[in-house]
């Protein structure tokens, strides 16, 4: 299975991971892919409610007659009957006959909850408590409201705080949950409403994750109707909401000749429901109208139904393209020796390895070659930290002073004065660990920066004679490059990651990574020091010339780090493996936090590490970017957006992986169960491409 083994299912009862109410899947917990249960949004037949061709009770019985499980009912189509108790009475006896479930009330023309006016607010409180009492008439668990208001988003967001939070109190004493949707203005910006719903996440409040939905801003200031001049990333929304969701609406207005739909990609949108290891309702909802209502309903399910199963990714296809890409790595002008190994769902299906780990020894690559894996070292340290998050012993948004004091009176660059002196300011807020997982503490890491180079320099932060708490001391006296979240820059956040480890966990990091991780894992072969009896397993590093020549770094000098008792033990890089170390720690990742019967995290926690936390105003992001359509979790890159073409790096939307300055990489694919650990020794990094050859010989990427 993927992240989440408990799956966010809509209409049951027990509390779920992210303390939502939810059911277990009994397929789900025996780690087989459920099938889904299929509702029938009643705005699919607008136009014949509309016209008076139809009615509610129409409605439930065109359902049961296309054999959905069942309906969610829009609340204008019966406004007037919303305290009629008959009315409702012969609504849950229409759709218990016919065998359907009332999934939820979609409400409607009910008032602005992030309203300005504190008085209209409560109306509509109100209002939409009417509906929840309607709701617990006809037997249905939920209502879905809208944020809408007025003011800026952070204003509207306030009020729906105050309001929904109130609402979904009294609503929870009759026993309904309420159920935000992307449903127009600010809330179809996916993580304003993830943010909103996360707030709320202690009064039961769920999404309601609509495919469509994703315009946040219309000419005018219309929220329906008018044209769009704003609009969200419709699977990064996606993805944002999908852990908070009750129910999916899987919408579409046109089919093509294949009977896809040409607008939204449902690959992608359905590779997000699996990433996430949703296994909720989806609520089916043509909105089209070139076809009659029952066809569009029908080619839409079948859309639905025909994305849902997992197909294999490598196939014999994928394994004949991942040979002849390794083979051609190492032809002239490629690479001294490289490796590949791919586990998906559960199980080896490659494995690969071409070239030399030794070319003037004539070393051949092999399955236990020892690589230093660099960068790789960071989820390994984000997995020992988030383990004391689990425990409770801190916050994300906790100052990183609380526990370093030795970073209490840290300034932030600020220019240079008259006579080329460095001007330093306050912080405009304290750095967070969560700052330190993201990589926008503010740390400055030796750029090209004229004023603060010599600064850095003289703390010598790169003198591995110092230890982790040396490390901190050095770094307070460098003026931080900006404050504290408002950029990205990549550098020794993750050094600081190993310090609270130490601090918080009272020993030394490298004894908490080998006791709490490693060991657990049997992962043996990852450490810093290695004993000389496997220094002949060490593969060579390699430098490339512009010319595409491979000069091979002498040993002595390549595997300093790791053949010398080190009193450093950092947390940003230094340790080496082999693939099948790296491998078994990419597996527990994909298995939810445990493998082999040793849980190492829990579901959320990793669901929580591989989830952006760069907010949109963070803009720099140095090279960032060139990962491809990502943000950054807790040590981690996380694939937010499909490739914008065929030169960017294929993947899955929700995958999350990083990589190593010797140009080794690994990723976890949730939504296909796969893990792919690719291993080389070449600098400078990835110049010729690996990781997109790489990538789409995995995948299949187009050329």
């Amino acid at each position: 299975m993927g992240i989440l083994l408990a799956s966010l299912v809509f209409s049951a009862c027990g509390d779920a991971p992210d303390g939502s109410v939810a059911e277990q899947n009994p397929a789900v917990e025996q780690g087989k892919a459920a099938e889904p249960r299929y509702s029938l949004g009643q705005w699919s037949f607008h136009r014949e409610h509309f016209s008076g061709d139809m009615n509610t009770f129409d409605f439930i019985a065109a359902a049961d007659e296309m054999g959905f499980a069942g309906v969610e009912y829009v609340s204008q189509f019966f406004q007037d009957q919303v305290e009629n108790t008959a009315f409702l009475d012969s609504l849950r006896q229409a759709s218990e006959a016919a065998g359907l479930e009332n999934v939820m009330i979609l409400v409607d023309g009910a008032g602005n909850l992030g309203s300005s006016d504190p008085a209209e607010r409560s109306r509509s409180i109100a209002v939409h408590l009417q509906w929840a009492r309607a709701a617990q008439r006809i037997g249905s668990p939920a209502i879905r409201v809208n944020a809408h208001g007025d003011g800026t988003p952070a204003e509207i967001k306030a009020a729906c705080l105050e309001s929904i939070a109130q609402l979904a109190r009294e609503a929870r004493e009759l026993g309904i949950r309420i159920v935000i949707e992307n449903h127009g203005g600010i809330s179809n910006n996916g993580a304003w409403l993830a943010d909103l719903v996360e707030q709320l996440k202690d009064y039961e409040v769920g999404s309601l994750a609509d495919f469509d939905n994703w315009c946040i801003a219309r000419e005018n200031g219309e929220l329906w109707g008018a044209p769009c001049v704003e609009e969200y990333n419709r699977y990064q929304g996606m993805l944002e909401l999908i852990p908070y969701a009750a129910s999916v609406s899987v919408k579409a207005f046109n089919f093509d000749a294949a009977g896809e739909e040409p607008s939204m990609d449902y690959a992608v949108l359905f590779d997000i429901l699996h990433a996430r290891d949703y296994n909720g309702w989806l609520g089916i909802e043509y909105e089209g109208d070139k076809l009659p209502s029952r066809e569009g309903i029908e080619n839409t399910l079948a859309l639905a139904k025909k994305h849902w199963p997992r197909q294999p990714v490598i196939t014999p296809a994928a394994v004949a393209r991942l040979d002849s890409t390794l083979e051609a790595f190492v032809a002239p002008g490629g690479v001294a020796g490289i490796s590949a190994l791919i586990y998906e769902k559960g199980e080896e299906v490659y494995f690969k390895a071409a070239g030399d780990a030794d070319r003037a020894g004539k070393v051949p690559m092999a399955r236990n070659t020892i690589a230093q894996i660099y960068s790789m070292t960071k989820p390994l340290t984000a997995t020992a930290l988030m383990q004391l998050y689990e425990a409770g012993k801190f916050s994300l948004d906790d100052p990183v002073a609380q526990y370093i004091p030795e970073l209490a009176n840290v300034r932030v660059y600020a220019g240079v004065d008259a006579a080329g002196k460095v001007k330093t300011e306050a912080p405009k807020r304290p750095m967070t660990i969560r700052d330190l997982t993201r990589h926008t503490a503010g740390f400055y890491n030796g750029g090209d920066h004229p004023a603060l180079k010599p600064i850095w320099e003289a703390a010598d932060t790169r003198n591995y004679t110092h230890t982790l708490t040396g490390l901190a001391e050095k770094l307070a006296s460098i003026p931080l490059l900006f404050h504290p979240g408002e950029q990205w820059e990549y550098g020794p956040a993750v050094d600081v990651q190993a310090l609270l480890v130490e601090r918080i966990a009272g020993v030394p990091f490298d004894e908490y990574l080998r006791t709490k991780v490693l060991d657990p894992l049997g992962m043996q072969e990852t450490r810093y020091f290695v004993p000389e009896e496997d220094r002949a397993r060490m593969s060579s590093a390699y430098q490339r010339a512009a010319d595409g020549t491979l000069v091979q770094m002498p040993d002595a000098e390549a595997h300093a780090f790791n053949i010398n008792a080190q009193v450093f033990t950092p947390g940003g890089f230094g340790l080496t493996s082999t693939l099948d170390d790296y491998m078994t720690f990419a597996r527990m990742l994909v298995n939810g936090g445990s493998l082999n019967g040793k849980q190492i995290l829990k579901p959320e926690t990793v669901q929580l590490m591989a989830t952006n936390h760069l907010a949109d105003s963070v803009t720099q992001r140095i090279w960032l970017p060139s990962k491809g359509q990502v943000g950054f979790g807790i040590d981690f890159a996380v694939r937010m957006r499909p490739p914008v073409d065929a030169q960017e790096n294929p993947g899955s939307v929700g995958e999350f992986f990083w990589d190593g300055a010797a140009s080794t990489l690994f990723w976890v694919d949730p939504a296909n169960d796969l893990t792919a650990v690719l291993f080389v020794q070449l600098f400078p990094y990835d110049q010729i491409g690996l990781h997109r050859g790489f990538r789409a010989a995995v995948y299949g990427a187009n050329e």
